[in-house]
């Protein structure tokens, strides 16, 4: 679907417009230059406040003294034409709704520093930097309007009327579980055989005070959903809203299957969903669900589908 520029579109096109400068060498007569190498990222992060700290982040966006040096696909090696004690900053990059040419910072983590980077020439340092989220809460500007991993056995998501399957609640090795294995070891499924042809699922609750929207506003007023899930199938992920008297569904990604072995899903994904835009155009809108819908492409017996992490994240100044 063809879109209208939004605010991620116009900060991704601002980075690309500082990066082409980036191509030339530092001032100064140096000529060999050092390297920074940037083999892994993490994410430390309270559970109870923002959930598990996994994360997708396949970019590093780089400063060296406040000089934009690029966006590097992780993992990289990259040369710097500086040499002695720097500020480094990093800041996480995604494929937004899971396109890699819709590359961009994420705008709810804080930027990684370190202002006492020794580079020298013809030298290698290696930075793992470990990223945070902003602040959130009431006195914030960043909140996290909603957060289901279905540890608690009273879980957000419902099936509607017409859908054909339930809603599941495992463990076990097919679930998602985190490092530890302390704070999450509970997903949804849902199944489809042969005597099932859809499902159709949303949130329990509907969002009738999402902030305002601008398509200038930058990070300001940008919504995200985040979410990790493994599928035999294809399926959807949209937005449901009531909007002049009328219930409209609109889908926004399909998930495309993530490898099988034997009957199950193989391996999670995390994708990182931009609602922002589909608020903007339906900014008169009573409410709104998230929605997860079943897309078949297969007929060749039982097909999975597993969810897990969700978090709906916005700023709204």
């Amino acid at each position: 679907m063809i879109r209208k520029l939004t605010f991620f579109a116009l900060i991704s096109l601002t980075f690309i417009a500082l990066l082409l400068p980036s191509c030339k060498k530092f001032e100064g007569s140096q000529t060999v230059p050092a390297y920074i190498r940037i083999d892994t990222v993490s994410v430390n992060c309270d559970y109870f406040i923002y959930g598990a700290n996994t994360h997708k982040f396949i970019d590093a966006w780089v400063f060296v003294d406040d000089y934009d040096l690029g966006c590097f696909e992780l993992p990289a090696t990259f040369p710097v034409l500086k040499e002695g004690v720097h500020k480094i900053k990093v800041y996480p990059g995604i494929a937004r709704d899971g396109i890699r040419d819709l590359r961009t910072p994420y705008p709810f983590m804080k930027p990684w520093e370190n202002t006492k980077v020794n580079l020298v020439r013809d030298s290698i340092v290696t930075l793992n930097p470990v990223f945070t989220y902003y602040p959130a809460g009431v006195d914030e500007n960043m909140h996290i309007r909603w957060k289901e991993g279905f540890e608690d056995g009273t879980i957000t998501l419902q099936a509607s009327t017409d859908s054909d399957a339930s809603i599941l609640r495992v463990n076990g090795p097919l679930a998602w579980h985190d490092q530890d294995g302390i704070y999450s070891t509970y997903s949804a499924k849902l199944v489809l055989t042969s005597d099932t042809s859809q499902f159709y699922i949303t949130n329990t609750e509907a969002f009738a005070d999402l902030p305002p929207l601008a398509e200038n506003s930058g990070w300001a007023g940008s919504c995200m959903l985040e979410m990790d899930y493994k599928c035999s199938d294809t399926c959807m992920v949209g937005l449901h809203y009531y909007k002049d008297y009328r219930n409209t569904k609109e889908a926004i990604v399909r998930l495309r299957p993530t490898g099988t072995s034997g009957e199950e899903p193989e391996r999670w994904n995390k994708i990182y969903i931009n609602i922002g835009p589909y608020l903007i155009d339906n900014e008169g809108a009573s409410w709104f669900k998230i929605y997860f819908a079943s897309w078949p492409t297969r007929n060749d017996g039982n097909q999975y589908f597993y969810f897990d992490n969700l978090k709906l994240i916005y700023r709204d100044r």
